[in-house]
């Protein structure tokens, strides 16, 4: 491959040729390797190679790893606004109202191709990379914390207690379906894995 000669804006030069197409394939190439292996295992040239790109290009668009993770991420989904989409089953009612309609909210968003190798990439390099994942985790709580207000504005804020039990539940299933799959949460069913999330958040004395 023809070696790529890095220009500086203003210089005249214009953008590369095919930068939209160069920089998809960077993107996609970056979030497919972080997903795989974490932000710290992921080098510059593996995702380069993966994109069919010399690395300097990455280094021309992007500048340096941190803030290709990023870019990666922002490409392919929102984290602040994750679950801001309509209430799943609005029309359900009785005391499982919350939790139903909770789980399938959530778990819909990790279902959908379009956002889960992004939320894999957060998920999987906040494990080995605390300081690299840590702002875009806290904005995936915030987003969680949203979305329990606002699928039951009748019921009040759910407790410190509720809210703390659902992250777990559903960072605990986020890890052992989708990033490091482990039977049988990897493959159940989808309305199965909503039923048993919803009755996990509705359990007995989870509100206090």
């Amino acid at each position: 491959m023809r070696p790529y000669t890095r220009r500086t804006p203003g210089d005249g030069a214009g953008d590369p040729p095919g930068k939209g197409d160069r920089k998809e394939r960077i993107l996609t190439a970056a979030l497919e390797l972080f997903a795989a292996k974490g932000h710290s295992r992921t080098t510059l040239r593996e995702i380069a190679r993966q994109a069919d790109v010399d690395p300097a290009l990455i280094h021309y668009f992007y500048g340096d790893k941190d803030t290709l993770f990023r870019e990666a991420v922002a490409s392919r989904v929102d984290l602040s606004t994750l679950f801001d989409g309509p209430p799943a089953d609005e029309a359900e009612s009785g005391p499982t109202s919350r939790g139903r309609r909770l789980a399938r909210t959530l778990l819909t968003v990790w279902e959908d191709e379009s956002t889960r190798l992004a939320l894999v990439a957060v998920y999987r390099t906040g494990t080995s990379d605390g300081p690299i994942a840590t702002a875009l985790r806290e904005r995936v709580d915030a987003a969680l914390a949203s979305c329990l207000d606002r699928l039951a504005p009748d019921e009040g804020p759910p407790s410190p207690m509720t809210a703390s039990l659902v992250r777990a539940h559903l960072n605990g299933l986020v890890m052992l379906r989708y990033v490091f799959p482990v039977e049988p949460l990897a493959s159940v069913d989808f309305e199965k894995l909503t039923e048993l999330l919803a009755l996990a958040v509705e359990a007995p004395g989870s509100g206090n």
